[in-house]
């Protein structure tokens, strides 16, 4: 006997669903103040429906973050395990809507600036069947009818040979719907294949990749207050997150320091900072003990390192070579250097910052002037024909007073510039505050964005 099937669509908010219950030919309107509280709702409900009619239902649930319907069987002693899969062909009867995949910010797609048109890359499909050795040999004749030697077929991989295994594959979800009722009712359902919880997995796969060297990753807008360096600490913080503590630094370059050391978790003591080190260790070329490296950089809670710019009594500005000194002591013990820089194109350390960058990570805020600086910066990065500008990374980020206009035509005129990608942040309040940045009090859309922006960083420095 097929169980019956209760099917349940969530909307978007995930504080809404519609249930159609089966035994009642009728459809339940079933709310909650969170999603957590509607997930108890509809439980609770195919609890109620199970025992009514005696017997195990199927509820089939679609909708809310999840991209794909999840099918569970509710038994009438509220036993909850997954269903079986379903034969091939028979499609599920419970509603589906298609989403787009996630790009930074929820379901917004990375957009890639490409030389007609602005989209997210198209999954190549396989083909139907892979070709026999026979077929293929035929496929070796030239165009002109003359047959060629026919190359030498290659021998199958072994049947002993174990298979790829995705990312993340077989692990529990711990986001989204199917997260939840993990978490709720001790199951372990896998995220469906295409869920954001899936593709985060694949992106933190990437940010893990062994680099081809040091690399130095800048963040730069000559215009003040776009958010320069709350993008530097917080990608700082994720990239050690996932490769590891002790692997990246966020410096201050600005010439005359910022604000860097009053926006990390732990501020370091007052005499560290860069000029502190410099001097500590004037030849760059003396090795340096990792104990030593340590006494001038703050170790923060996400396991990366801060070093604060020049900090009071300012008599000189921090230089190129003073930059290039810096970057060769660090690279002695750490993988990355994440760069804060000034207002000032013309300083010595934005010059260095920005051309010996092995990725540019560029904060423009939906505003006119930030927009104008931003298009200035990149303009002269595309005449120097260095390169730079194919390693720069647009970060289009949202907050109170934005004005939307100013995003078509930035993202129009970054095309036209040759600006390789553009991505979006979503707005976060703790880093229009001003307040000490941490990892774990960022909000979790805020976190996935910084995921994904942190695999561009990786990708555009170890190639696709």
């Amino acid at each position: 006997m097929r169980a019956p099937q209760m099917t349940v669509d969530i909307d978007d908010g995930g504080r809404h669903a519609t249930a159609y219950v089966p035994s009642q030919d009728a459809t339940l309107d079933l709310r909650g103040d969170t999603e957590h509280d509607l997930m108890t709702a509809v439980f609770a409900q195919a609890h109620a429906e199970a025992r009514s009619i005696g017997h195990t239902i199927t509820v089939a649930v679609s909708g809310g973050i999840d991209t794909a319907p999840m099918r569970l069987e509710v038994d009438p002693d509220q036993t909850i395990r997954p269903a079986p899969e379903q034969p091939p062909g028979q499609e599920s009867v419970a509603p589906t809507r298609e989403r787009p995949l996630p790009g930074l910010a929820g379901g917004t797609p990375v957009v890639r600036i490409q030389a007609e048109s602005i989209e997210p890359a198209v999954p190549v499909q396989p083909p139907a069947s892979d070709p026999t050795p026979e077929s293929a040999a035929m496929s070796t004749e030239r165009e002109d009818g003359h047959a060629r030697t026919p190359a030498r077929p290659l021998h199958p991989m072994s049947g002993l040979a174990a298979p790829e295994i995705a990312p993340g594959a077989g692990e529990p979800a711990r986001l989204g719907v199917r997260g939840r009722l993990n978490a709720m009712l001790g199951l372990s359902l896998a995220p469906k294949a295409q869920s954001p919880e899936m593709r985060l997995r694949a992106a933190e796969s990437v940010i893990t990749r062994t680099l081809p060297d040091f690399s130095v990753i800048t963040i730069a807008n000559p215009k003040g207050g776009v958010g320069k360096t709350p993008i530097a600490v917080a990608l700082t913080q994720t990239l050690a997150d996932l490769r590891g503590a002790g692997t990246a630094v966020c410096a201050d370059l600005g010439e005359v320091g910022g604000s860097l050391a009053k926006r990390v978790a732990v501020r370091p003591p007052h005499d560290n900072d860069v000029p502190a080190l410099l001097a500590a260790h004037p030849d760059p070329r003396v090795p340096i003990r990792p104990s030593e490296l340590a006494q001038y950089l703050t170790r923060q809670p996400s396991g990366e390192d801060i070093i604060a710019g020049r900090r009071g009594g300012v008599t000189s500005v921090l230089g190129q070579n003073h930059a290039e000194h810096l970057t060769a002591i660090v690279a002695q013990h750490r993988d990355i250097l994440v760069a804060d820089t000034g207002n000032n194109p013309l300083a010595g350390s934005w010059q260095w910052a920005v051309t010996a960058a092995d990725a540019v990570v560029v904060p423009v805020p939906l505003r006119w002037d930030a927009a104008d600086a931003a298009e200035e910066m990149i303009t002269e990065l595309a005449s120097t024909g260095n390169g730079v500008l194919q390693r720069t990374i647009v970060v289009i980020t949202t907050g109170p007073g934005d004005a939307p206009m100013v995003e078509h035509d930035t993202v129009e005129t970054l095309r036209e510039l040759g600006v390789p990608l553009v991505a979006r942040m979503p707005f976060e309040p703790l880093f229009a505050s001003g307040e000490r940045l941490a990892l774990t009090r960022l909000q979790p859309h805020t976190r996935s964005a910084l995921t994904r922006l942190a695999e561009e960083v990786i990708t555009t420095i170890t190639g696709p």
